[in-house]
């Protein structure tokens, strides 16, 4: 018996790194009460001090219930942080410190006379000391595993009792638990005391096998921390008993017991069906303990090479997540993980990686309930320089454990992540043979960097089962698709920088055809921002890092170091959010455009169900006939594609016989059983004379009128009784005005970029970017005006230097030819000479003023469109105020384009299915027609789609513009609606960046 026996734990499994503390104060197995009359939560206000050191010097006696300081302490919040009541300032990824004293008094309820009481701390960052009334009940230090400590012998049965927590931010591994976002501190996760009976559960394990006739066994496995008799009851989804049994204990008071299940539920992501399961412990001819679980029945192998669930290969459509919120920092509640998990539910995600750690226990658990797939990781990254330090090993053995312990029960646990971008050393190796003793029914995988993965996976043994690279370009992922036979998740890819989800629908395609690539995990769920306060109101004039709710505050991000999210740190979507949402949808529609023409007929659509176990029976296709955005036919079908399979759905319509003088579509959603919607698209129907009558139709509803050309030494003016247009042929400068003189835009300039998205931004401090979206200031300019039987053509020819590099120049011409029904007619080329560095975008620009708020268009939207990032949007009529979040971006498929303002006097562009952008600055806005658009890139990388400007000859194109008055032609009208209407703009944010 060594029970007084003093130890020092430095080298064992529970290293606790305070130095030595008796044998008792151990962390204990005990399965914890969370709620009902034996469990007191010692959440709320505790006495606090704060500490910039890493010693409590004069307050070292803190602990003693006689200590007399403790009475001028302020008080803070538990859960929470000290760096968000104030006592430090919060820092990112960077190394803590600082010291927090803790103390509060609690009285044990009468009724837990003669039980056990125990103490658990669910989260400390970063490790702890703990004492009861003076006397030191245990020390733990893993900032995300929950730590449970018998605190029987220290308890006051009658009276209060002083529990006093020092809170340090340097034991052993806190570097371990740094990772990739803000470094907060202390308590901030639940603090319970509960009591148990003197016999009670300490563990159980869950465990199922599916045989080859579709029936299951469920394997409990109990361990109890004395004698006592057991029975167990399994109850089936829908409440109805499936069998009672009897656990019978060994001499080592454990037990098993074994429950054959003849047609189970079992769960999956897709089918989330939970079993309650009842645990009692009788003594004395009495219930005990009953200990009641939600679990699932749901077994995960891998064979040849393939990650199965219940025998079924799955795909994993998956975003990574870190418990962060703006005002809780990692303090959790129900409210705000449910809204977590119902936004990524909703963007067709399902399966969440929780990086860096396990998460709140209340996540697993509602993973479990509303069907998504978990890989949880053993908390450990960054510490490189201790993974070949035998120092650590105890440490991440304990880490492992405690992960394992705690979550083993999960169905939605599907897969162990061990440690997060670590090197393979004998302590990581150790480690995950560790987690695989714990649990041989899970595969498990080290995340690696790619770089580092490239170079080392040969390394990685055999029993590792999954392979899990980081952020693999196309061409990368298509070599792992046919060269690696292991599964693969890709645990984090498509980095999501700013608004920069590059790369998503292309890798996404290579994982859905893959055999052994299951899938991955975007980077990342949400921005990491804390709701700060600001010393000044923002200046509109000059540009930010962060999103801003009104003037004085703002989410920090720490500068991009935390901006990655498909959501803003207020959970506001981004158009990640939505491009992340089409291209994870488990129902796919392959057509985007179908040829057809006036009359009767029948158009095919093909749906693709790629559920995984789930048929879409009872699912319905509610599509509509639309014409210039308005329905003109409804219907409905049901579908019924079996999963990883497809369907034709026939449709049909008798088409309207003035198809080809307006734009029409089929527009269908897919609507499961509670009727939402979990896909859209709308198929562009034409025919192949379609764009030349829409084009023939425009031009004669416009009114004609006389175009005469006057010429001065400075000035060529070209008069049209609705516009003017004038070129100063000094400087090049054209404007576009009304008769009575207010500028329409102003124009035209060689587009040569665009601005920068904050990935872009990073790319252009390694990579010359060309950034400039107008080049405004030619050299050897020539100009020249002529009058035609066709109008007035005007030719202006030059040299558009580079800003800051004059010897790189695009060189050059465009046309306008000013036609006698009032379009503008132009056409533009243009040579770089002697020019480096990468081309963004590339075209023709006009600056139109700002008050031209309304931007209509017909092509693909709502949102901005580019290459790799263009499956979000759909084709349509599209409607956006100046002032959206959205507004700014350019857009595909464009086929009209208006800028206008509120009263409809603006332009309108006309084009072939063309990429048209918009751009606001101080002087209003830049609407461009690209005749070149690279992709947004991810972090640190270049975009797919990209163009050099050393390797392009030309930069060509042509559209037409017509100046609008508030009385729109016709056939504008017709297509638009008229003018006078507003868009109502989204504005979640006062500003924000990459806006």
């Amino acid at each position: 018996m060594i029970s007084r026996t003093r130890l020092c734990f430095a080298a064992t499994a529970f290293a606790f790194f305070f130095g030595c503390l008796a044998l008792e104060a151990q962390p204990q197995d005990v399965h914890p009460v969370r709620s009902g009359v034996m469990a007191l939560p010692l959440n709320g206000a505790w006495q606090f001090r704060y500490l910039a050191g890493s010693a409590p010097g004069e307050d070292a006696g803190f602990h003693h219930p006689s200590f007399p300081g403790a009475g001028a302490w302020k008080t803070i919040p538990v859960p929470g942080h000290w760096e968000l009541h104030g006592f430090a300032e919060p820092k990112y990824a960077q190394v803590v410190e600082g010291l927090g004293l803790y103390r509060r008094t609690f009285r044990t309820p009468a009724a837990w006379k003669g039980q056990r009481i125990f103490l658990r701390f669910d989260g400390v960052l970063y490790g702890f000391e703990a004492w009861v009334n003076g006397r030191s009940v245990g020390a733990w230090g893993s900032s995300y595993n929950p730590v449970t400590f018998d605190v029987t012998d220290a308890i006051n049965a009658q009276g209060d009792n002083l529990l006093a927590v020092q809170v340090t931010t340097r034991n052993q591994g806190f570097d371990f638990d740094i990772n990739d976002c803000w470094a907060l501190s202390g308590i901030y996760r639940d603090v319970t005391l509960f009591a148990v009976p003197a016999a009670h559960l300490k563990d159980y394990t869950t465990r199922t096998t599916l045989a080859a006739d579709g029936s299951a066994t469920l394997s409990v496995e109990v361990v109890v921390s004395d004698t006592a008799r057991v029975t167990g009851r399994l109850l089936s989804p829908q409440g109805k008993l499936v069998q009672e049994f009897p656990i019978t204990l060994g001499t080592d008071c454990r037990g098993a017991a074994s429950i054959p299940v003849a047609k189970p539920q079992l769960w999956t992501a897709e089918t989330p069906s939970l079993y309650r399961l009842e645990l009692s412990l009788q003594g004395a001819g009495k219930n005990t303990q009953t200990v009641n679980a939600k679990i699932g029945l749901r077994q995960v192998t891998v064979v040849d090479g393939v990650l199965q669930v219940n025998g079924s290969p799955i795909k994993l459509r998956g975003v990574n997540h870190h418990d962060i919120w703006p005002n809780e920092g990692r303090v959790a509640t129900e409210a705000l993980m449910r809204r977590d998990l119902e936004l990524i539910k909703a963007a067709n995600i399902n399966f969440v990686r929780t990086s860096h750690y396990p998460p709140h226990p209340r996540l697993i658990e509602l993973c479990d309930e509303l069907g998504l797939y978990v890989m949880d990781e053993v908390p450990f990254g960054f510490g490189d320089s201790h993974l070949k330090d035998p120092a650590y090993q105890d440490n991440l053995l304990m880490r492992a454990r405690a992960t394992l312990m705690r979550d083993k029960n999960h169905a939605s646990v599907i897969v162990w992540s061990v440690g997060n971008e670590n090197a393979n050393t004998p302590l990581t190796f150790a480690t995950g043979e560790h987690v695989q003793k714990l649990d041989p029914t899970r595969p498990i995988c080290f995340p690696q960097v790619g770089s580092y993965f490239e170079r080392s996976h040969g390394e990685l043994p055999a029993s590792v089962d999954i392979y899990a690279p980081h952020y693999p370009v196309v061409r990368t992922l298509e070599r792992y698709a046919e060269q690696l036979k292991r599964p693969v998740i890709v645990t984090e890819y498509a980095h999501a920088l700013g608004l920069a989800t590059d790369r998503i629908q292309d890798e996404w395609e290579i994982m859905q055809a893959s055999k052994h690539i299951a899938g991955g995990a975007v980077w990342m769920f949400q921005d990491q921002g804390i709701l700060r306060t600001a010393d000044q109101p923002t200046d509109l004039a000059k540009p930010s890092l962060f999103a801003w709710p009104d003037a004085k505050h703002y989410y920090d991000t720490s500068g991009n170091g935390g901006m990655d999210g498909i959501v803003y740190s207020d959970r506001t979507p981004q158009t990640d959010y939505w491009q992340v949402r089409k291209v994870y949808s488990p129902v796919q529609i392959k057509e985007r455009v179908l040829t057809t023409g006036a009359g009767s007929q029948s158009l095919t659509l093909t749906v693709e169900n790629r559920f995984d176990f789930r048929a879409l029976t009872g699912f319905k296709l509610a599509w509509a006939l639309e014409k210039n955005g308005a329905p003109v036919k409804k219907g409905t079908v049901a579908l019924q594609a079996g999963p990883r399979s497809s369907e034709t759905v026939s449709l049909g319509l008798k088409i309207p016989g003035d198809f080809d003088k307006n734009f029409y579509a089929l527009t269908v959603r897919c609507l499961d059983e509670r009727g939402q919607s979990i896909h859209e698209r709308s198929v562009r129907l034409e025919s192949g004379a379609q764009q030349t009558a829409l084009d023939a139709d425009l031009r004669a509803s416009l009114a004609r009128g006389k175009v005469d050309l006057t010429e001065t030494a400075t000035e060529f003016r070209v008069g049209h009784p609705r516009f003017v247009v004038t070129l100063n042929r000094q400087t090049g400068a054209l404007a576009i005005r009304t008769p009575s003189g207010e500028v329409l835009a102003e124009g035209v300039f060689p587009h040569a970029g665009r601005r920068f998205t904050e990935a872009e931004a990073l790319r252009a401090k390694t990579t010359p970017v060309w950034s400039d979206s107008m080049l405004r200031n030619p050299t050897g300019l020539e100009t020249e005006a002529i009058q035609l039987e066709t109008g007035v053509s005007v030719d202006v020819r030059g040299k558009y230097p580079r800003p800051g590099s004059p010897d790189q120049m695009l060189e050059g011409r465009y046309t306008l030819l000013v036609t006698p029904s009032g379009t503008i007619e132009i056409a533009y080329d243009y040579v770089p000479v002697s020019a480096t560095g990468a081309l963004l975008e590339a075209g023709a620009a006009l600056l139109v003023p700002a008050g031209a708020t309304e931007f209509r268009w017909i092509g693909q939207g709502p949102f901005a469109g580019y290459p790799g990032k263009d499956r979000l949007n759909e084709f349509g009529r599209h409607h956006l105020h100046r002032d959206d979040l959205n507004f700014q971006g350019n857009r595909r498929g464009v086929e009209l384009a208006l800028l206008t303002n509120p009263s409809g006097s603006g332009l309108l562009v006309s084009t072939q299915s063309a990429d048209v952008a918009v751009e606001t600055n101080s002087e209003g806005t830049v609407l461009s027609h690209n005749a070149i658009l690279s992709g947004r890139g991810n972090k640190g990388v270049g975009p797919e789609t990209s163009f050099k400007v050393d390797d392009v000859k030309h930069i060509t194109g042509k559209f037409t513009v017509v100046p609008l008055g508030p009385d729109w032609p016709n056939s504008l009208a017709r297509w638009f609606g008229k003018p006078g209407k507003s868009a109502v703009p989204a504005r979640p944010f006062y500003r924000s960046y990459d806006q």
